[in-house]
């Protein structure tokens, strides 16, 4: 059985009973589930709250946040993290590394203006 998570003013807290998660899931999700979108000149870097872990083993930390690169020289690219801080930061290095693999590059192939 998975693990349910309800992101609440900031802070994550594991919610055990699937139907209050689910209630939560369709009530809230859409006004938190985006930590950040941030446009690159060629694509988009989006780090998400994901709501349940995506951790196959339950002695592992969850990964409840996921950061990836839609567009550009990285597409495709994505990395989760277990808490909200570790997300806001990863969304930052993915946008340094965006930035950095743009850089005076022309657009990337198949890449539409």
């Amino acid at each position: 059985m998975g693990r349910y998570f309800i992101l609440r003013e900031g802070e994550v807290v594991e919610e055990q009973d699937y139907a209050k998660w689910a209630k939560w899931y369709e009530e809230s999700y859409e006004q938190v589930h985006k930590v950040a979108s941030t446009k690159a000149q060629y694509g988009t870097v989006s780090t998400t709250f994901l709501g349940m872990s995506m951790t196959l083993s339950q002695n592992e930390t969850p990964q409840l946040f996921e950061t990836r690169v839609e567009g550009g020289w990285l597409d495709g690219e994505r990395q989760c993290y277990a808490t909200l801080d570790e997300a806001k930061a990863g969304h930052e290095l993915w946008m340094s590394r965006v930035r950095e693999a743009e850089a005076d590059k022309p657009p990337p192939p198949g890449f539409v203006w």
